[in-house]
């Protein structure tokens, strides 16, 4: 249905992969594998094979990501009806929305205090001197991976989870949740709109600078 497919589940959770999820995965094994051959020369066809193992992992990351939301809400008493891997990474599909705005504040910062905290333990495992090679690019790779994901995530902006954290705030003092939710989608059309007008100006600008340079 819609392209998912179920492959198994974790800790109850059923957990659905959809297509999309495959063609991604392809491009960011080419692009892993690419980056690891043309700095370790010696690993040859191996490369593709380390790159299919760093993207596993970096999915693996957005996996965890979920997964804290999922026991965020269950210690709440709010059921996960599933998690799915899909194009843009992942999603935590939850039966209910939170009671309070204490209860949704941390449902929403907990996926993002996953990716943190992977940031901080991957980071210390590159730098320690445990790893080498190959693997320590990987770790490396993976450590700035979640960095990006704890910190794009926390743009405070629905549909994302620095939104979802903006609502909860706003529910708190206003102790209207609705008023939480049209902050949270305003602040989020507002930042979608302000990248559309920056992509547009800079695709505008560039060829009047090459222009003029001439």
């Amino acid at each position: 249905m819609n392209g998912n497919f179920r492959v198994g589940s974790l800790f109850g959770i059923p957990f659905f992969i959809n297509i999309s999820w495959f063609i991604v995965l392809a491009l960011v094994t080419l692009n892993f594998g690419g980056g690891l051959a043309a700095q370790f020369p010696w690993l040859g066809g191996s490369a593709i094979a380390l790159g299919l193992v760093a993207g596993l992992l970096m999915f693996g990351s957005v996996l965890l990501h979920e997964l804290g939301h999922s026991f965020a809400a269950i210690q709440r008493g709010i059921g996960v009806n599933s998690i799915t891997l899909f194009l843009f990474g992942g999603l935590a599909s939850l039966d209910d929305e939170a009671k309070t705005p204490g209860g949704a504040f941390w449902i929403a910062v907990a996926g993002p205090l996953v990716s943190l905290a992977l940031f901080l333990i991957l980071s210390i495992v590159a730098a320690s001197g445990l790893l080498t090679g190959p693997a320590a690019t990987i770790a490396g790779l993976l450590a700035y991976i979640n960095l990006i994901l704890a910190t794009f995530n926390m743009i405070p902006g629905l549909p994302l989870d620095g939104g979802n954290v903006l609502k909860s705030i706003v529910w708190k003092i206003t102790g209207n949740q609705y008023k939480g939710i049209i902050w949270a989608s305003r602040v989020g059309q507002f930042i979608g709109w302000s990248a559309i007008a920056s992509v547009h100006y800079q695709s505008l600008a560039s060829p009047i600078s090459e222009a003029s340079g001439h």
